[in-house]
């Protein structure tokens, strides 16, 4: 798997589902791929999610405490994981993702399956052509504006929505 083809079957999944606006119900493509349940328990620590796979049943578990935003990215992540087949251990397994990832791999951002479930999840939640559509109804040239506007309207945070926009090529005038 790519980068790019992770993208892309991200784009292809909204298709699926047949979304035609943002917030992109994220919990509902959970259950068309197959995720038996999305839950918000309580964690601990640094841990923001984990993908329980157990007889080809799969759960998502996400912190309770953290922040919508924050939820709804971190199931799209796993979401990821489960749709892209990523593979943690044989048969059955628990997958956990941190807040912030201590290994000197993921530090430096060459973990190439938290970097592909990562752009899964960012295309998920902000498809490039749900992006272009609402971005063409913002009538603001304040750029901090845009992106608060547009992260509301699509509930994932400023920073993420930043990020999607540069990666989709839009510039900051």
């Amino acid at each position: 798997m790519s980068v790019l083809r992770a993208r892309r079957r991200a784009e292809r999944l909204v298709v699926e589902c047949g979304i035609k606006g943002p917030p992109v119900d994220v919990e509902a493509v959970a259950r068309h791929v197959g995720v038996v349940r999305v839950v918000a328990v309580p964690l601990g620590g640094d841990i923001s999610g984990l993908l329980v796979t157990r007889k080809g049943i799969s759960t998502i578990c996400v912190e309770e405490r953290h922040h919508e935003h924050r939820q709804r990215f971190t199931i799209a992540h796993e979401v990821g994981h489960h749709v892209l087949g990523h593979h943690f251990g044989n048969g059955e397994h628990v997958h956990v993702d941190r807040v912030s990832m201590r290994n000197a791999k993921s530090s430096e951002g060459t973990d190439l399956l938290e970097i592909e479930a990562n752009q899964f999840a960012a295309a998920l939640l902000m498809p490039e052509s749900l992006v272009e559509v609402e971005l063409a109804k913002v009538d603001s040239s304040d750029v901090e504006e845009v992106v608060r506007l547009l992260s509301r309207c699509f509930k994932v945070s400023t920073g993420a929505m930043a990020l999607r926009l540069g990666a989709l090529g839009y510039e900051a005038t």
